[in-house]
């Protein structure tokens, strides 16, 4: 017996420009302040709860004009009316507040908030006017930083110590720009009130599985608030089949209640169970538990959490980093993913459109990259088979303080809480590329062995024992971390070329930057105009972008479990219109890089080694069957007039989850030549399983001019030779 109120409509702001509201007593006035000697400004009506910048700013995305949203903190207001009844509970709750939140009802504070991506609460029974108005005010704010490590202004992008456990701002090395700082309230504020008995939103949920994964014990574990002292109550669990319904398990515990707030516990057997698996290997089997509070015949309140049963492991050593999925080995074909810097503009259309694109493209992961997307984006990911590695928000430098440490903890514990129910979730990233830019010599291993690294990762652990944790994302050869990041010929240096005798034990980034279809780029004026000069050779920038993202792809797959074990490319799709590392354009549009993927990531395929010259041919299968005795053909012809050079075939045993390397060249065969490559896969039937083509093979591109290191901090944006 539970009734939800948003407070969705009717909210007023102002910019509290001198940051006086506090003192001034903003929390507490009903009318707005037009005395002379104040400075406040008037309460302005708000038409959404959204991040700021995209409800006021003209272009939210670039623009020296963007940093005044966080200049100065930010005031909200409502006013709502509760019926005239009792309870014996009430909550106020917040899904999104970014970044710091303080809150007053009718005058009185109810305490504060960090973070941006987890929900917070307080209860408010004893402060609601019943049958009257109530005043809801709330500050917000998201500030910037001052300090640089070593006072190294020279490379402010990097060293910028960035005091908010935040990826969404202070990451413009043409990713999110420079004055781009997101600050709002978004996605729901909520009133609970109970008449009697409430079950907590988030429930705690674990389970073991048998040996042969056949069978489950699980421990629900939940809270409930607004319990009548010496009443007795009835907690039932069912586990159910999400799809068909069948509930496959069900048990009620009785408790009598000796305080308004009491824990339940839960353990039940589930026997036949279906595992979860990522689409490439199986079906992404999923449950659901549904928690009921009754108390004699009436049903006071339920919850309903999804969930699915599956083992993820990490193996680590030092030749090995490598997941296993229900006691398989899981090769990572992934994609990092950051759609959007404004996380509020995000919707479940736009997530359902780039996760379905995602599985078109044959990765079976995602990286989310230094940040939290909204919660129906996993759910998304559960259904699909979709995995995910789920960073934290810490990159490159923040303060390594024991205060900063401790609400760093603080912030991703809450986000630990959120998520861990999520089976597609097979990792958690603590940071990302610590210390990347090192000027003393000693930021890593600061960051790595002493705060926040440490602390956290005993944390995760403690919290979430049954997950692997990567410690610090692009440290290969420490034990509690494992994976490499690459980015030769592009961010780099170098030539892409210069990976051929290169192995990596499990890469978490690599790509390349190239700008999208023009078109879309003319819709932003001031970005077109400023990219000018090469926007008739866009073609080529993709071309460029194509050329490498294929032969890392093919790199990484040619060294399968020899050490590699996985791939994930840099990045999906654009955040903004002038980002342009993803494979699709912010608007969704493809570009040529896309077209690599397709060549190179299906989960059977057929790939050359080569460089300036043919090496070998190889035949690798992803999938958990073996495909027999098949047959590769390839065929050699003229790029220029399309002659016939070489055709040629061989038959090869093709085991499960395997390379099989099926033909080699002679020494340096086909340096100089400007040759085409096609290469088919046939099963014994003469179906043809898997394709790849290569023009111009022997042909290596040089980097793009400009890359990577001309850019625009005006707008974030890579400029190449504009």
């Amino acid at each position: 017996m539970e009734t939800r109120i948003e407070l969705k409509q009717g909210w007023k702001i102002l910019q509290d420009v001198h940051d006086t509201g506090e003192k001034i007593g903003l929390y507490a006035a009903r009318e707005a302040d037009t005395s002379v000697g104040s400075q406040v400004s008037e309460w302005e009506e708000l038409e959404e709860l959204k991040h700021l910048q995209l409800i006021y700013a003209r272009q939210p995305y670039f623009g020296r004009e963007l940093r005044y949203f966080n200049q100065a903190p930010w005031w909200y207001k409502t006013e709502f009316e509760v019926p005239d009844q009792k309870v014996t509970d009430a909550v106020l709750k917040f899904t999104n507040v970014d970044y710091y939140g303080k809150v007053w009802l009718n005058g009185e504070f109810l305490g504060e908030h960090e973070g941006y991506s987890a929900p917070f609460s307080f209860n408010v029974k004893d402060k609601l006017v019943f049958g009257k108005k109530n005043y809801l005010i709330v500050k917000v704010s998201s500030p910037w930083d001052d300090e640089v490590e070593l006072d190294a202004q020279d490379s402010r992008t990097t060293l910028v110590k960035r005091n908010m456990v935040k990826g969404t701002y202070e990451h413009s090395d043409t990713f999110i720009q420079r004055d781009v700082n997101p600050v709002g309230i978004y996605g729901k504020v909520e009133l609970i009130l109970t008449e009697e008995g409430v079950l907590e939103d988030q429930t705690d949920l674990k389970y073991e599985l048998d040996p042969d994964g056949k069978k489950a014990d699980v421990y629900v574990e939940t809270e409930a608030r607004g319990l009548k002292s010496g009443e007795t109550y009835d907690f039932n669990v069912k586990i159910r089949e999400k799809e068909s319904g069948l509930i496959k398990a069900e048990k009620t515990v009785q408790i009598m209640a000796e305080k308004a707030e009491t824990g339940f516990k839960c353990e039940l057997k589930v026997e036949d169970v279906r595992l979860w698996s990522t689409w490439d290997h199986g079906y992404p089997w999923m449950y659901q538990a549904e928690l009921t509070l009754s108390r004699g015949k009436d049903i006071l309140s339920s919850r309903t959490t999804n969930f699915a049963f599956r083992d993820i492991q990490i193996e680590r050593n030092e030749k090995i980093t490598r997941f296993w999925l229900n006691n398989r080995k899981l090769y990572i074909r992934g994609t990092s993913y950051f759609p959007d810097c404004y996380i509020s503009a995000m919707t479940r259309e736009r997530y359902l459109r780039d996760l379905l694109n995602v599985k078109a493209a044959g990765f079976n992961l995602v990286r989310v990259h230094v940040h939290t997307e909204q919660e129906v984006f996993y759910d998304l990911c559960d259904e699909l088979g979709i995995a995910v590695l789920q960073d934290s928000e810490y990159n490159w430098t923040h303060p390594s303080t024991d205060e900063w440490a401790q609400r760093f903890a603080d912030v991703y514990r809450e986000n630990v809480k959120l998520l861990k129910h999520h089976p597609s979730l097979i990792c958690w990233i603590i940071m990302n590329e610590p210390g990347c830019v090192d000027p003393d010599g000693n930021v890593r291993r600061r960051f790595m062995e002493e705060n926040p690294g440490p602390a956290l990762y005993r944390e995760v652990q403690k919290m979430d024992p049954g997950r692997p944790i990567i410690k610090g994302s692009f440290c290969e050869d420490d034990p509690l971390s494992g994976d490499s990041h690459n980015y030769l010929g592009s961010l780099s240096g170098g030539e892409y070329a210069d990976i051929y005798e290169q192995t990596e034990k499990l890469n978490t980034e690599y790509g390349f930057d190239a700008p999208g279809s023009s078109e879309n780029l003319k819709t932003v004026p001031a970005v077109y105009h400023r990219l000018e000069k090469l926007v008739d050779d866009i073609p080529k920038i993709q071309e460029y972008q194509y050329k490498l993202l294929k032969y890392y792809t093919e790199h990484y797959r040619i060294q399968k479990y020899e050490p590699c074990s996985g791939y994930v490319q840099f990045m999906f799709i654009d955040l903004c219109p002038q980002s342009f590392y993803g494979l699709y354009d912010w608007w969704g549009i493809p570009k040529k890089g896309l077209q690599a993927i397709l060549e190179s990531n299906a989960p059977v395929g057929v790939f050359a080694k080569h460089k300036d010259y043919l090496d070998s041919l190889y035949i690798v299968n992803d999938t958990d069957g073996a495909l027999g005795e098949c047959e590769l053909t390839w065929i050699i012809t003229e790029t220029l007039n399309g002659e016939l050079v070489e055709k040629g075939s061989v038959k090869a045993e093709v085991p499960a989850d395997s390379r099989v390397m099926v033909k080699t060249f002679e020494k340096e065969y086909g340096k100089g030549k400007k040759w085409n490559l096609t290469l088919i896969l046939s099963d014994n039937s003469g179906k043809c399983m898997a394709k790849n083509t290569y023009q111009d093979i022997c042909t290596l591109l040089s980097r793009v001019d400009g890359h990577p290191d001309r850019m625009s901090h005006e707008f974030g944006m890579r400029l190449y030779w504009a």
